[in-house]
Parts: structure tokens; C-alpha cells; sequence
């Protein structure tokens, strides 16, 4: 570790907490992901981890935000693909519309606050065509604690748009899963390599620090 990664220090007052796509359709064994698809038992195992993250955060005053995939059966967009998208070669499409699979999974869901900035998405970025950024714009955010699923892919997807965005970028290492163990190591080397830093859930809360007085949240 670089002597410059154990001086870095996060100001509370100008970091958010970005849950990406905790549902059932991607964590719960009863998804379609589980029964047909690649599985969710990695998934499934950081669901209590995410949940201690969330309540350092609460405890930092640190806005939590969650997003939300939600896909359509009939989306007209993929059809343009002449190569198969992801949901054909997956052979099975998660979170679709009006579903039980959309909700939040248990007990994950009941730790969403009215406070907390819940927002839609329809494809693996948490920033393509969502209200993401102009949130986190209001909110004063410079860096962004990721958690969620899955590692390679939404998160990844998300991890590469917040860094093009000159967000500093803080991967909590047991809160993010995929169901590929080789491609969610991957990311987090490539995070690390490029994008921001790999944390454990031990090392935040130390790294968390009051904001220099004169430039707290607006």
C-alpha cells in the first residue's frame, strides 16, 4: 500500500453511498438468475455485509442512494442488436417490469429511508439516462462508496461513468458480488489499477473525516 493511500482521507459531508441494484431478480435464491441463470449465491452472501455499510454511512451523515434495474419483455431497443445482447446469451432477462424481482431483496429493503434518493435504470450504468448525476450535483458529491451487484457488469459499467465524471471512486470489497468469481476479481483489480481504490468494510470507517471548515454541502 502507497504511503499516499494511507494519508487519503474522505470529507463525510461531500460523499455518497451508491447501492447498485440490490433486488430480488439478481440476490434472492427463488430469481430467475438462480434457477436458470448463472446463480446468486455470491450475491446473496454481502447482503448483511451491505447492510453494515449502510448503517456507516447513516452514522457518517452520509446520503445513501439506490438504484433500481427494471427491464421490459418487449424492449424494442435491443431488438437493433445484429450481435445477441447479454439477456440472450444469458438466456433469461432479471428485474422485469412489474415483477416481484424489481423489489429491493429482504432484509435490505427495509433499510431504504424517505431521506435516501431512489431512481430508476434500464441498462448496467447507474448514470445512462437516469437522474444520478444531477443528484449527487445537488448533493455536493466528490466521491462515491460503491456496493452491489453485479461486479462486473452494472458495477463496472457504473465504476468506468463515475470516474469519466471525475468522481473519486471508493469500491468497499465486501459488498460488491458477482456470480463470476474470476470476472468480479478482475474489476476490482482493474478498479484499482485505474479507476479509484479497493477498501475493505473494516478500513472506511477510519478513512471517513469531518469537511474542512467552509466547503460542507450546499
Amino acid at each position: 500500500m502507497s504511503a499516499d493511500r494511507k494519508e487519503l482521507d474522505f470529507a463525510s459531508a461531500s460523499t455518497a453511498l451508491l447501492v447498485i441494484d440490490m433486488q430480488n431478480g439478481y440476490c434472492h435464491p427463488d430469481s430467475e438468475m438462480a434457477r436458470t441463470g448463472p446463480g446468486t449465491e455470491r450475491q446473496q452472501a454481502i447482503i448483511p455485509a451491505v447492510g453494515e455499510l449502510i448503517k456507516v454511512a447513516r452514522r457518517s451523515g452520509i446520503p445513501v442512494l439506490w438504484s433500481k434495474q427494471v427491464h421490459f419483455e418487449n424492449d424494442v431497443g435491443r431488438l437493433g442488436h445484429r450481435i445477441a445482447p447479454h439477456t440472450a446469451k444469458r438466456r433469461f432477462t432479471p428485474c422485469l417490469s412489474g415483477t416481484w424481482e424489481v423489489e429491493f431483496v429482504s432484509p435490505l429493503g427495509d433499510s431504504v429511508d424517505p431521506a435516501d434518493y431512489v431512481f430508476t435504470k434500464h441498462r448496467a450504468s447507474c448514470f445512462y439516462e437516469t437522474s444520478l448525476q444531477a443528484a449527487l450535483r445537488m448533493m455536493g458529491t466528490r466521491t462515491l462508496l460503491i456496493a452491489g451487484v453485479n461486479t462486473n457488469f452494472c458495477v463496472e459499467s457504473t465504476i468506468r461513468d463515475a470516474y469519466f465524471r471525475d468522481y473519486d471512486i471508493v469500491v468497499i470489497r465486501e459488498c460488491v458480488a458477482g456470480s463470476d468469481p474470476q470476472l468480479h476479481e478482475a474489476t476490482l483489480r482493474n478498479t484499482e489499477l485505474y479507476f479509484g481504490l479497493v477498501l475493505s468494510l473494516a478500513e472506511l470507517p477510519g478513512r471517513l473525516s469531518p469537511e474542512p471548515a467552509g466547503s460542507a454541502r450546499t
